[in-house]
């Protein structure tokens, strides 16, 4: 629906997060019933961690640069956070840095009568760029922290823990997906 509207965000996002040692994990557009308007989410984090601060410094700055450049044209409350434990996976490159990790993947379309799948990320292959041409996520020159938005598609090979199966979803297929988080007693 807003998915062009959050690219651009992401991109100004990004610039600002690169400033304070971040990045942009991803953002979303969520129903707000408190205000009758909408949360725009966006999710930070740096290696080892983001802190408070870096999060307010990205709130605020990000709050001023959205109201410069009017790229929104409705009522909207900005939301900086850390992507938490159960964090949303929305780029293809987080499919590749979690795999032999959990997660939860919702479909927009039915495999074998199913929209909702949860377990291991087994790997990602098939990965496709803007121009059509593939890209091998194996090669040592393939860096996919700066060209990861430009792969536009890719397959996703999870093994399913309730029917205990492999299944290959099209990234352009997943409507939603979160890791699990390991619970260590």
């Amino acid at each position: 629906m807003h998915d062009d509207l959050l690219k651009k965000i992401d991109e100004l996002a990004e610039d600002i997060a690169k400033y304070h040692g971040c990045y942009i994990v991803g953002s979303v557009f969520v129903s707000s019933l408190k205000n009758r308007g909408v949360a725009l989410r966006i999710y930070a984090d740096a290696e080892g961690g983001i802190s408070i601060s870096q999060l307010t410094d990205i709130s605020k700055e990000l709050s001023m640069v959205l109201d410069i450049k009017e790229l929104i044209d409705f009522k909207y409350n900005l939301e900086v956070s850390s992507p938490g434990i159960d964090r949303v996976i929305f780029k293809i490159k987080d499919y590749i840095r979690f795999k032999n990790k959990r997660a939860k993947i919702s479909l927009n379309e039915k495999i074998n009568g199913r929209l909702n799948f949860i377990g291991k990320i087994i790997d990602v292959s098939d990965l496709i760029d803007q121009t059509g041409e593939k890209v091998s996520s194996e090669l040592p020159n393939t860096d996919l922290n700066n060209s990861g938005s430009n792969i536009i598609n890719a397959n996703i090979k999870i093994y399913d823990e309730i029917d205990n199966k492999n299944y290959i979803i099209s990234f352009s297929q997943i409507k939603k997906a979160n890791l699990i988080a390991e619970q260590k007693f």
